[in-house]
């Protein structure tokens, strides 16, 4: 077969229902290989210890077995890193590979049925370097992200399609182009592990299209207590990937709209995110979650995406740019409580409106991104075929 496709599936509790996303990979074996495209799976046993050689024995105790039944054709690999993030089993998988294509699958989640067909058939026309997936959330609809132009193009550009706000690589991404670019999951971090490489490839690989209308990427909330993107840990160690974000060359050598860009997601999305969850925050000491130093590192880390974006954000909504300096001068968790209810006080105006008003109707303004986000909706652009 001329083509192939590696399903890598990196398992850190053999709790997780990762027989469940293997199956959902190997039951498109027949379809692809009618395309003439090869599917491999491949299991990477992430820092199980003895339960590692358990699950790959009993995977291949017998051809009667029902084990060796549900993972006939997967690749085992361990990865024992000690580090509780799924970087190091992806690298050890995308150092293994030979595969055209790579889709990365966490063990708690699926690929609904037809899939990877309908993903490699996007890719063909362009040869595109990646194929971004429909993700279905647990509530059972598709994310409306990134923010892809009404018209549906069939290449995506990363300013016009806001490729900013998909910060996950599901989907296909073609092998070559990912060593081109020296993609890697960033080791040593307990999330966002994903983020920057993931920018890199929407932003510097060639064309990356999107499947409209395909079988979804599905996402569940199987994952269990012991997911580490739940916790809440202090904001220096929250944003250890924002560190290497900000210091990354190529971002620091990227136009100043491609900065930006990055910057007012990364500030929208997880710097007030992140003041949100503190201040609603319960069972947790009040200096623990707002202390001296939570401001500190706050009016630091804003203070350092202005300055990435080239000194400002005018399309920042008035309230989210209030909000972001009011955390930074907030001296205790009440203060920043407070700041959080004006935020959430200023509803839709306050939204809408953006911290310089002549900015309003421009491309990353809210206003703008709601008026898009109705067109969008008429035109099916998130809607199953």
């Amino acid at each position: 077969m001329s083509q192939s496709i590696e399903v890598v599936i990196p398992v850190h509790d053999v709790q997780r229902p990762f027989k469940r996303a293997v199956g959902s990979a190997l039951e498109q074996r027949a379809e692809l290989s009618r395309l003439g495209v090869e599917l491999r799976v491949t299991v990477v046993l992430h820092n199980l210890g003895a339960a590692a050689g358990e699950v790959s024995k009993g995977a291949e105790a017998g051809s009667e077995s029902a084990a060796s039944a549900a993972f006939d054709g997967v690749t085992w690999l361990t990865c024992d890193d000690g580090v509780p993030s799924p970087a190091g089993p992806r690298n050890r998988a995308l150092d293994e590979s030979t595969a055209t294509f790579l889709s990365f699958l966490d063990s708690d989640d699926h690929l609904e049925p037809g899939s990877l067909a309908a993903w490699w058939k996007a890719a063909q026309p362009d040869s595109a370097s990646a194929v971004i997936a429909p993700l279905r959330t647990p509530e059972g609809t598709i994310l409306p992200a990134p923010r892809i132009r009404p018209s549906k193009p069939a290449v995506l550009d990363p300013l016009k399609d806001g490729l900013a706000y998909r910060s996950v690589p599901y989907g296909l991404l073609r092998r070559s182009v990912l060593t081109d670019i020296g993609f890697r999951y960033a080791e040593g971090l307990r999330t966002g592990e994903d983020i920057e490489a993931t920018l890199k490839l929407w932003f510097r690989s060639g064309p990356v299209c999107y499947p409209y209308g395909a079988p979804a990427y599905h996402q569940t909330d199987d994952s269990g207590a012991g997911r580490v993107t739940s916790s809440l840990s202090n904001l220096a160690d929250e944003f250890r990937w924002l560190e290497r974000l900000l210091g990354s060359e190529w971002l620091q050598q990227a136009q100043v709209a491609e900065r930006r860009a990055v910057a007012l997601k990364v500030l929208r999305v997880h710097g007030i995110g992140a003041l949100l969850r503190r201040a609603g925050a319960s069972g947790v000491p009040d200096n623990a979650l707002w202390n001296e130093a939570e401001r500190a590192y706050w009016s630091d880390i804003s203070s350092r995406l202005y300055a990435f974006a080239g000194g400002s954000l005018p399309e920042l909504s008035r309230r989210d740019a209030e909000l972001t300096q009011a955390a930074a001068a907030a001296a205790d968790v009440q203060s920043l409580r407070t700041a959080v209810e004006r935020h959430r006080a200023a509803g839709r105006l306050g939204d809408l409106v953006p911290a310089s008003p002549a900015a309003i109707l421009s491309r990353d303004s809210v206003l703008r991104h709601y008026l898009t986000e109705r067109l969008r909706t008429r035109a099916g652009v998130f809607s199953r075929s």
